[in-house]
């Protein structure tokens, strides 16, 4: 039964009066002595709330897309290689005939889903694909379409893009209302570690998120796609923890990535395998990486940022101070909201349209 699915949280629901009822009925029929009544009540008592809390757990996780299956619950949401090229880097060599493993299968709202392994980083994970209704269209079947890369908080899966944001719904809806040119959406795995925060970094001796992320996934993604070939046609964008790898991902892949779109992220590292290194967390500080370049990539910028989650619009107007030419970089803002699945959805209009006018190629 699915982590995710709505069998297993209907299940959940329907076991809270169950227990209730077989609570109430075997209350003053326990048979014992008064100690061994008075435990068994408070047994019952425990499972009853148990129950509820699981039914609570279960709507949380498939509202926030905390875990998208039980192997990501269990801390095994992905097989990790070490790199071979040691400290500083660029992953082991790319293995041509692991490219051509992926194989796509249809799920949920048609969003295409499939397992891949990293030619370079050699990281087993989930990437799902969503496409534009133009691209089984006749009409532009030898078109190419520019693509975003959306990334998930921590904890979180890709499913969460598709599911509590609901981006392919909102994709649709813009696309049919003439708001933004048709793009594919690519939601990878990027908490290649479980329950261990991997800081979307290329880790000595260690997993290689960064090449995983800016790397395998696009050319998995050119590969099996009409997609377009050159960084102006391609852009990530992150909420929370996503928000920060999609600026630090785009910085270190300038040569893949032109646009990002950052919804409530921040400047610094925080994963602890990042952050223990001096050296790797300076070189994962977006903010010092913009400040401290001689020659910076060539990326624009949407930071996004609610005012009651003070510290991301602080951190976004930082990190658009260090620009040395903003360009069509802007700030996003609204002012009530925290920290959340409904402020980064009410910003997705405005996201979406903003990264169609940097990267699509292609028009309606």
């Amino acid at each position: 039964m699915s982590l995710t699915g709505s069998a297993l949280f209907v299940l959940s629901i329907l076991v809270v009066p169950v227990v209730m009822v077989g609570m109430l009925v075997a209350w003053n029929r326990l048979p014992g002595p008064p100690a061994v009544r008075l435990a068994g009540r408070l047994g019952m008592v425990l499972v009853s709330q148990a129950a509820a809390v699981l039914a609570v757990l279960i709507w949380v996780n498939n509202t926030y897309g905390l875990y998208e299956s039980w192997s990501d619950l269990m801390g095994d949401n992905g097989q990790v290689q070490l790199n071979a090229a040691g400290p500083g880097g660029h992953g082991a060599p790319a293995d041509p005939a692991v490219e051509k493993q992926a194989v796509f299968t249809t799920g949920q709202d048609g969003v295409l889903r499939t397992t891949a392994i990293g030619a370079r980083s050699h990281i087993t994970g989930t990437v799902l694909v969503w496409l534009p209704p133009q691209y089984s269209q006749p009409a532009y079947r030898h078109t190419r379409f520019p693509v975003v890369e959306l990334l998930p908080g921590y904890p979180g899966s890709p499913g969460a893009w598709f599911g509590a944001m609901g981006v392919g719904r909102e994709m649709a809806a813009l696309i049919a209302g003439h708001q933004v040119s048709p793009m594919i959406l690519v939601a990878p795995k990027m908490n290649v570690l479980g329950r261990v925060d991997p800081g979307c970094a290329d880790l000595p001796h260690g997993a290689m998120t960064s090449t995983w992320l800016g790397t395998d996934v696009p050319d998995l993604v050119r590969q099996h796609f009409r997609a377009e070939a050159g960084a102006r046609h391609w852009a990530t964008m992150g909420y929370s923890a996503g928000a920060y790898c999609a600026v630090n991902t785009a910085l270190h892949h300038p040569g893949t990535f032109h646009a990002v779109v950052s919804l409530s992220g921040y400047n610094a590292p925080e994963a602890s395998l990042v952050t223990r290194d001096p050296a790797l967390a300076r070189a994962n500080n977006p903010y010092l990486e913009l400040h401290n370049a001689k020659h910076q990539p060539n990326v624009v910028l949407l930071m996004a940022g609610s005012y009651q989650d003070s510290d991301t619009v602080y951190a976004a107007k930082a990190l658009l101070s260090a620009l040395h030419h903003q360009g069509t970089s802007r700030l996003l803002t609204i002012r009530r909201g925290g920290h959340n699945t409904q402020v980064w959805r009410a910003m997705l209009p405005t996201a979406l349209g903003w990264l169609s006018q940097q990267v699509a190629g292609t028009h309606i």
